[in-house]
């Protein structure tokens, strides 16, 4: 008998909305679910083929102990409750002998809730969080970014539907899976809309999204931070932010206007190969479409 049941994909943190389809207790099928209300029905590459990884015959499902040296590649299978008890003994040792501060955590790409379910081992362990992942070229640079601005993660929650102005800075999200692909999905989205936002696109290469922008800015790559500090002189110099929200709320205001004279278009565009006008085009599409 087949079956559907809803579920949620977790091969990255966005967790799409699953139709999973199950004949006799097993995976036989994915789609994505029309109804979730983040996805509404999309789905990368990797949900597609978890049920292919899911029962891959070299899927790891026992504990493996080495029984060679180092790099020769040999392994036994033991039981779970072995490899728990040595796991557990060896660690009790290392506390005992240097103290849990020599223990450091690592952890690979698959997410869910890996991050924290080692930050709190580590913690009960009385270690002070010495945890590593891949987050620094994933989502944490965003969430730091967010959490700075917004008070809170937004990652591609964005409202874009609503949005008059959208920059894909570094990204390219129409040949990404997991979160670039949702992102871009709801860019096109958005371009349906009406009115339909603007769209700044700043990348060195001819993208999909590039060819669907109202501006490219092809790049020289490493010189981002030349081209932001450019658009913020034309922002600050034509007097085209928030001068309420920068008085109520902003500080050290008077020392950025000062620091980005040293960037005016004319100059960055020795620096980033983008025509002046270009860059101021870009910053006053960017600050008139709040």
């Amino acid at each position: 008998m087949r079956v559907v049941r809803r579920a949620a994909c977790f091969f990255c943190h966005n967790n799409c909305g699953l139709l999973v389809e199950v004949e006799d207790g097993r995976v036989v099928g994915v789609r994505g679910d029309p109804d979730h209300p983040t996805s509404r029905g999309y789905l990368c590459e990797r949900a597609r083929f978890a049920a292919g990884w899911l029962y891959h015959p070299d899927q790891l499902r026992h504990p493996l102990k080495r029984v060679g040296e180092r790099g020769e590649g040999k392994w036994k299978t033991i039981p779970w409750s072995q490899a728990l008890d040595e796991i557990a003994e060896r660690l009790k040792t290392l506390v005992r002998e240097y103290g849990p501060e020599c223990l450091a955590f690592a952890e690979g790409t698959y997410r869910s809730d890996a991050y924290w379910a080692r930050a709190r081992f580590a913690n009960l362990l009385g270690n002070p969080q010495n945890v590593v992942g891949p987050s620094t070229i994933c989502f944490v640079n965003a969430y730091a970014i967010d959490l700075a601005i917004f008070g809170r993660p937004l990652f591609s929650r964005a409202d874009l539907k609503r949005s008059r102005c959208i920059v894909v800075w570094g990204s390219n999200p129409s040949e990404s899976e997991s979160s670039g692909g949702l992102q871009w999905r709801r860019i096109l989205q958005a371009l349906r809309s009406k009115p339909k936002p603007k769209i700044i696109v700043v990348d060195p290469r001819f993208t999909e999204a590039a060819r669907r922008a109202d501006l490219w800015l092809q790049i020289r790559p490493g010189t981002d931070a030349a081209l932001a500090l450019a658009w913020i002189n034309v922002i600050i110099e034509e007097e085209l932010y928030d001068k309420d929200f920068v008085e109520k709320w902003c500080y050290g205001f008077n020392r950025l206007a000062e620091r980005v004279k040293e960037y005016p278009p004319e100059r960055v565009e020795e620096i980033t190969w983008i025509p002046a006008e270009k860059i101021r085009e870009a910053a006053r599409v960017y600050a008139e479409n709040r």
